[in-house]
């Protein structure tokens, strides 16, 4: 019996090895560019605007955070763990980021902003031809 747990290890190893692992994580329906309103997604220097990428990394106009530590919280909710940068200063945060029925992203106790709970509309972009 232990040599069969053996070869199964090997061949799953083997098979990891060539290629035939798990196909990657598809993005997370947090992932993207969100703004305040419709209107600051065609505003490029606007400050009410920030993109999710790579599933960890946060930026606003003067401000990136790494997420570590994503943990679901319900369906189409998850809480991080972030190390930011911003104007200089090294900071924590740790909000609880989640994504409403209509569509919008909601954000409690976010890294910026002067209110406990931001929320963005997603921004739909050109496409450059």
């Amino acid at each position: 019996m232990r040599t069969a747990a053996r070869f199964t290890i090997v061949l799953t190893l083997a098979a990891g090895l060539a290629g035939q692992c798990a196909p990657a994580l598809a993005a997370q329906p947090y992932e993207g560019f969100w703004a305040s309103t419709k209107k600051d997604c065609r505003d490029d220097d606007s400050p009410n605007r920030m993109s999710i990428e790579g599933g960890n990394r946060l930026y606003w106009y003067e401000t990136r955070c790494r997420a570590s530590e994503i943990t679901a919280d319900g369906r189409l909710g998850w809480k991080m763990k972030l190390a930011c940068e911003g104007e200089g200063e090294k900071f924590r945060s740790n909000p609880r980021v989640s994504v409403a029925a209509d569509g919008r992203l909601v954000m409690d106790n976010g890294p910026v902003g002067r209110a406990k709970r931001q929320t963005y509309v997603r921004c739909e972009i050109a496409k450059k031809r």
